[in-house]
């Protein structure tokens, strides 16, 4: 499915949007003055940096050191180690090759137990999923991780973009036909690790399909998360979130392709699929503190304090 996206490819495309769909000042916010140029080199990226151009299959996107087969199927071996054996970082944007993992500080647990985390980019799953990884030891399945650890990340505004095929497979397994490796996924569950898995959710099929398998095949509770935040402040955070860190997410892809959908995905799964996870919690997010506005079941952030949730930007 093709997701629409209004073209933010132009300095007044960027200023319109800022100013009339986001209602943000930009007139006198010197930062999103500073970064509109930088937003539209980012979307010129996206958009000519498609599918056809990742550094999963394309030589010429990749970095030097790690262009040949031999020494990209090391670097991505590497990687997987790193995330299994490294301690998770406090702060997601310091993961690099060498540093930061997806242990949990308080180390792995084998109980079984799976949360998928749904909300949109900058929603704050990434806090939601730092409580839960703590308090139930759990692993975290996250291609953005994987992301931050191939040299081609940080190479371009939209790095992001073209190592999105390779960091997604280096998390949950390549496909059939190319060298056969243990991805992150696949070892932990062989371990039998409790884990989270952060998902946008603008589709309930995918997260219906990942849930029915870990429960059936795995033998895994499976608990719904979701960080409730409408598109308007999504798309905002993810704004000021590039400003300070350069990681650029298609902001059109926020308001206008997920938009409310992950809202849509979760009051579905938990009206029509309720059997067949342990849990749900949605989380609103909009402000500090958090507070939780949904609960069914025996919830993982039930109980705990999420009023002093920070929610990183």
């Amino acid at each position: 499915m093709q997701l629409y996206s209004r073209p933010l490819d132009n300095i007044i495309a960027v200023e319109y949007f800022l100013q009339n769909a986001l209602q943000l000042p930009i007139k006198k916010d010197r930062y999103l003055k500073k970064i509109i140029p930088s937003i539209v080199d980012g979307e010129l990226g996206v958009t000519y940096f498609n599918e056809d151009k990742q550094t999963l299959s394309r030589l010429e996107m990749r970095d030097t050191s790690y262009r040949s087969a031999d020494d990209r199927w090391k670097l991505r071996e590497k990687i997987i180690e790193e995330l299994f054996t490294t301690k998770r970082l406090l702060n997601d944007d310091k993961i690099k090759l060498g540093k930061g993992g997806a242990l949990p500080q308080t180390g792995p647990k084998p109980e079984q137990k799976a949360f998928i985390i749904i909300g949109l980019p900058a929603s704050g799953k990434s806090s939601l999923a730092s409580i839960i990884a703590e308090n139930y030891r759990a692993m975290m399945i996250d291609s953005d991780y994987a992301k931050r650890k191939l040299p081609e990340y940080s190479h371009h505004l939209y790095g992001a973009s073209i190592v999105h095929e390779e960091s997604n497979a280096i998390i949950f397994g390549f496909e059939k036909g190319q060298k056969s490796i243990p991805a992150l996924f696949e070892r932990c569950l062989n371990n039998k690790y409790n884990v989270i898995i952060p998902k946008i959710g603008n589709n309930p099929k995918p997260i219906l399909e990942l849930a029915k398998w870990l429960k059936e095949k795995k033998n895994y509770e499976v608990h719904l998360v979701f960080a409730a935040l409408s598109k308007r402040d999504s798309t905002i955070r993810a704004v000021y979130r590039f400003a300070k860190s350069k990681r650029y997410v298609p902001l059109g892809l926020i308001f206008d392709g997920y938009g409310n959908d992950p809202f849509v995905t979760y009051y579905y799964l938990r009206s029509k699929h309720n059997s067949l996870f342990t849990s749900f919690t949605a989380v609103s997010t909009a402000g500090k503190p958090a507070f939780l506005t949904d609960q069914s079941g025996h919830a993982p952030i039930f109980g705990y304090d999420i009023k002093n949730v920070i929610l990183q930007l």
